[in-house]
């Protein structure tokens, strides 16, 4: 029995099955110049939420997923033991018990390093976010 307020520590498990793979982009046009010059002009209501999609599709190119060793609920998680750079944005446990994440150049440079050296042992942490 544990004492009050103490919970176990959540056992260690390892990231089987891992694929990277890169996001494939296609070329951003973006068109509003062009309207503006033919007069044709207005407010464009979801150009800031296309930009950060954008920008984040850059930014963060490559697309990881694994298979933890044992089931985990699904939720979103990280994962002590990774580098930081590869717990940065969390990684998402769907109903396919598949770990899944997006890491930018530098997470996946540190993420393979990691993965080389062959330390596989990994706790998982429920996110609140």
């Amino acid at each position: 029995m544990t004492p009050l307020g103490k919970l176990p520590a959540p056992e260690a498990l390892t990231l089987r099955d891992v694929t990277v793979r890169r996001r494939r982009l296609w070329p951003y046009v973006d068109l509003g110049p062009v309207f503006l010059f033919m007069g044709i002009s207005g407010v464009d209501h979801g150009r800031e939420a296309r930009l950060q999609r954008r920008f984040e599709q850059e930014y963060y190119p490559y697309l990881v997923t694994a298979r933890p060793s044992r089931p985990l609920p699904p939720g979103r998680y990280t994962f002590s033991g990774l580098p930081e750079d590869a717990n940065r944005r969390g990684w998402t446990v769907g109903p396919d018990e598949l770990a899944r994440t997006e890491l930018s150049e530098e997470a996946h440079s540190a993420f393979e390093e990691w993965r080389q050296r062959g330390e596989g042992a990994v706790v998982p942490q429920r996110r609140e976010d």
